[in-house]
């Protein structure tokens, strides 16, 4: 534990808004970490559920967990304040809902230590249900042209809960752009890949979970819009042609599109079986919508020919 006016490594933000029923089990992901010099700053949104209970018995065992109580702002306004507070050399981000692996700050930090030019690092991701069981492995380039080119591609090459970056640098571009919601970690990507290198680590250091709730799940329809601007503005500098937009298989039944979103990762990096069963789930839960059987009949497609038809459909949008 920190002590006195000791300095930390790391300072680990984390956001929340009613995250009740997973809050303990990220935090205690971060309390556990072999990396000990680092403070966790929980910025709670305007929670209305146990959520600030929660971090305050946390703090009473641990001086390194600190709690900054909000009227409900949003995503970027919470990261933003936090970030106003951090003491640390690094800002590494986590979620409420998500799993930090023991040694993940260890081996960020090591990175970036090893590595002066580089001002982000991020990792692969485990992807899991809203139970706790396994999706499918989530991979994302390593190097920093790749991740540039995936930016201009349309692809937010970087899980955002997984980033460790240097204060100083997420300082001088700005923090979080609340106008980007909810695509500001993209425009972080961009707005930090014009002052340094960007990296993956190229092994799962963080489980991600996949809920109903989940932002990724209930705002996907806008967070697809939001990228496709983001990333139009950043090629018309480049002197590259706008993407259009693709299609969105996406109903308006909570249980339907958290199935949908499982089924489309298993498809890709998990179990067919598990892809299956959820394309069902999402089926059942809205039949009169046709994005469940398109997924059900992805699943029949092979995996290398599935592979081939995305990076097709992507290579003409």
């Amino acid at each position: 534990m920190l002590r006195g006016s000791q300095t930390p490594i790391v300072s680990v933000l984390l956001p929340v808004w009613n995250g009740e029923p997973f809050l303990a089990q990220a935090m205690e992901s971060v309390l556990g970490q072999t990396l000990t010099s680092f403070e966790l700053i929980v910025v709670d949104d305007g929670s209305t559920d146990r959520t600030a209970a929660i971090v305050h018995g946390f703090a009473s065992r641990d001086e390194r967990v600190r709690l900054l109580r909000r009227r409900h702002e949003g995503f970027s306004a919470a990261l933003n304040a936090g970030l106003a507070s951090v003491q640390g050399k690094y800002v590494a981000r986590m979620d409420a809902d998500d799993i930090s692996a023991s040694d993940r700050l260890e081996k960020q930090v090591l990175y970036l230590d090893k590595h002066p030019a580089c001002i982000a690092v991020g990792a692969w991701i485990e992807v899991i249900d809203q139970e706790g069981r396994h999706i499918g492995l989530k991979t994302y380039v390593t190097t920093h042209d790749e991740i540039s080119a995936a930016l201009l591609g349309g692809i937010s090459p970087i899980a955002h809960p997984t980033i460790v970056v240097r204060c100083n640098a997420l300082r001088a571009a700005g923090g979080y752009d609340a106008r980007r919601h909810p695509s500001e970690d993209l425009d972080l990507w961009f707005k930090l890949a014009a002052r340094g290198e960007l990296a993956n680590l190229g092994e799962p250091l963080l489980q991600h979970r996949r809920h109903r709730a989940a932002m990724g799940v209930r705002d996907r329809e806008k967070m697809q819009a939001m990228t496709l601007a983001i990333c139009n503005e950043a090629r018309t500098k480049h002197g590259l042609r706008p993407r259009s937009n693709g299609m969105i298989f996406a109903g308006v039944n909570a249980d339907g599109q958290y199935h949908f979103e499982c089924a489309r990762t298993a498809l890709i990096a998990g179990s067919r079986l598990t892809a299956v069963r959820h394309a069902a789930a999402a089926m059942a839960a809205e039949p009169n919508h046709l994005y469940g059987y398109a997924t059900l009949f992805a699943c029949a497609v092979p995996k290398p020919l599935l592979r081939y038809l995305l990076n097709l459909r992507a290579s003409y949008r």
